[in-house]
């Protein structure tokens, strides 16, 4: 796995690159309030993608944030997706997106259907809750998200980390880069702009894909923990039932981020259905 920086419209913007496969390229897109260590395992995990790659999205993580937020958080976050994908010269790729990762990655597949071959939503109340219960979610993920901000330490990251999952996994190589992350002048601030801009827009039929996904047409598959605390089973049923070819998987004993609660499952369920093996699902 390697470190990389681009420019990206202006603004600085990390990633994280691994070559391991031979498929088409897969982009991971994080939840908000973490940076693209988040999917540490599933890097090293997933033999598939030729090319995966794992970028901080604006203002998270060790990519910058634009002055002002000319449009919601989650607009501007997916069109620096689609800028970073021409910059690195892919024209079509698979994306996967975790939490508010899950909805840029829609917002990604809604803006440029024709690039994205396959779409991986993972415990995405951003993608699948009633837009009218998402601000109060969005107010307990900063309420929890902004105790490690404001003191970052690995203690309070772990207690972030531990307080959205079923069972804390073990995850210290993971916490170096999110403390560190929380520690950089204006990492709060920003948090909470970002959260202040998903809030008013949680409503907005251009900057959600709730009220469209009949249109996310591409192969997806759709992931969620039994007991994930963001989110239902039931509203990601309803909502696989509106793609046009979505399956659903439910896993069991496990919370809002699958990835790093159950990894080798993860792993080898975005692997199966990207070889388009669905029935072993």
């Amino acid at each position: 796995m390697k470190v990389r920086f681009a420019a990206i419209n202006g603004l600085r913007m990390r990633y994280l690159e691994a070559s391991e496969g031979n498929g088409p390229p897969l982009l991971l897109i994080h939840p908000v309030g973490y940076p693209a260590e988040i999917f540490a395992r599933t890097l090293g995990g997933i033999s598939w993608s030729v090319r995966l790659i794992a970028p901080d999205l604006p203002g998270q993580g060790f990519s910058e944030a634009p002055a002002e937020w000319s449009v919601a958080p989650q607009v501007f976050m997916a069109r620096q997706v689609i800028a970073l994908a021409d910059a690195l010269g892919i024209e079509t790729f698979s994306i996967l997106g975790s939490s508010l990762g899950g909805l840029v990655a829609a917002l990604v597949a809604l803006e440029a259907p024709s690039r994205v071959d396959n779409l991986v939503l993972v415990g995405t109340g951003s993608v699948f809750n009633d837009p009218s219960t998402q601000p109060k979610v969005l107010e307990a993920v900063y309420a929890n998200g902004s105790r490690a901000y404001r003191d970052p330490s690995l203690e309070t990251c772990r207690d972030r980390l531990s307080k959205t999952c079923f069972r804390a996994p073990p995850a210290e190589d993971i916490l170096l880069a999110q403390l560190t992350a929380y520690a950089l002048p204006g990492a709060l601030e920003t948090y909470r702009a970002i959260i202040d801009g998903l809030i008013a827009s949680a409503a907005d039929p251009a900057s959600t894909a709730f009220p469209r996904l009949e249109a996310l047409t591409m192969r997806s598959l759709v992931i969620v923990g039994e007991q994930d605390i963001r989110t239902s089973f039931e509203a990601h049923r309803a909502g696989c039932q509106r793609m046009r070819d979505a399956r659903l998987l439910r896993l069991p004993d496990c919370g809002h981020l699958p990835y790093l609660e159950m990894p080798d499952e993860f792993n080898r369920a975005v692997s199966t259905f990207l070889l388009g093996s669905d029935s072993n699902l």
